[in-house]
This record gives structure tokens, sequence and C-alpha cells, in this order.
């Protein structure tokens, strides 16, 4: 083969080589833009009352910020009703952990803020493998999983009365039945009891029935 020849493969394979490279660069870019992330979360309020505290992010539904504003005229009356914030409690669990559409990941489970602290890593492992389990990753915005949505949560019965749960007493709990509406029926659970009692002034679920 001649020298010209030879030298005309190399630059053949230079110019493919080349032309791939500048390819591959061009989709990683692509999918750059594509797959950007989620922005940051961003805080929209506190309540702070004494010992009791909350936050309300920007990446929760409207319903959740809805029931976020009763909240807080509840605790920031001049003589907080124990009953009223049980329930309104009860709403904002059942919205943030029964709605799945708004979670970006299986781990992003709802309502914690709700759960006692000491519950709350076995709460977490139970959710996970259970409700939470199959729920597909949207960290860049792109899933295409139908999840359920809650739409409204109404108080069907609240009542106080002492309770004793494992290891926690309180002789001035709560039990709050709601039930949960959906934008779409997928089999989801439509009415949850909940057992509520006070640490120090701050009320937490301790049983979901």
């Amino acid at each position: 083969m001649s020298k010209s020849k030879k030298d005309n493969k190399i630059i053949v394979f230079i110019t493919i080589g080349i032309v791939l490279l500048i390819g591959a660069a061009f989709l990683m870019i692509k999918n750059s833009f594509k797959k950007t992330p989620v922005k940051e979360v961003k805080k929209l309020d506190d309540i702070k009352v004494k010992e009791i505290d909350y936050t309300l992010y920007d990446n929760k539904s409207d319903l959740y910020k809805d029931y976020f504003a009763e909240l807080k005229e509840v605790l920031t009356k001049d003589k907080v009703d124990d009953l009223e914030y049980a329930k309104v409690v009860a709403k904002l669990f059942a919205t943030d952990f029964y709605s799945l559409e708004d979670k970006k990941t299986n781990t992003d489970v709802g309502g914690l803020d709700f759960i006692h602290p000491d519950m709350k890593e076995n709460f977490i492992l139970k959710a996970t493998d259970t409700m939470y389990k199959y729920v597909e990753s949207n960290v860049y915005g792109d899933r295409k999983q139908e999840l359920p949505k809650v739409t409204k949560v109404e108080i069907k019965n609240a009542e106080a009365k002492p309770l004793t749960y494992d290891k926690y007493t309180d002789g001035l709990g709560y039990v709050v039945t709601v039930t949960i509406t959906y934008a779409k029926d997928l089999g989801f659970p439509k009415e949850v009891t909940l057992s509520i009692i006070h640490q120090e002034k701050k009320l937490y679920i301790v049983e979901i029935k």
C-alpha cells in the first residue's frame, strides 16, 4: 500500500474519532440540561410557640399549606385548644403521608413531623417497605408513574381520652379519625384513626389504624 493511501486511512480514522467524540460530548451536554436536579427546598413559614415548633417548606402541596395555616391559627391563640390542635395534626399528617405524587423518592416519607420521635425510625422503615416501596424516583422530574394525591382530609370523629401505647401513657390523649379524599381512587386508605399524645406541650402520633 502506498504511503498516500496509508495517510488517507489515518485521516479517515482520525476524522471518525473526532466525530464520535463530538457526538458523545453533545449527548452528555444534552443530558446534563435535561436532568437538572430539582431546585433547593426553601422555608416558607415557621410556628414557634413555647415548646412547640413547626416549619413549612415550599415543596409541600397547596392543601398541606392550607392546613398549616390552620395549625398556625390554632397555636397562636391566647389559649391553645389541644383537641383542635390534634385535629389539625391529623389532617396535616394524612395529607402529607398519603400523598405520594409530590414525593421525590421512596425514602421521602411524608408526615414525619407528627410522628413521635422515639418511633420515627421504625415508622420510616415500615413505610419504605410497604406503601412507599414502589415509588419511582422523580429527582429529575421525569417520572411517569401514577401516584395518589390527597385533595381533602375531613375529621370524622375526635375525642379526648386517656391513652396508653407501648411505654407511653397520656391521661389526656386524643383519638382522631379522618376520611381522606384523593384526586383519583388508586386503592389507598380512605379512613384512618390516629392516636395522639403529648410530649411536653407538643402533640405526636403514636398509633395509626
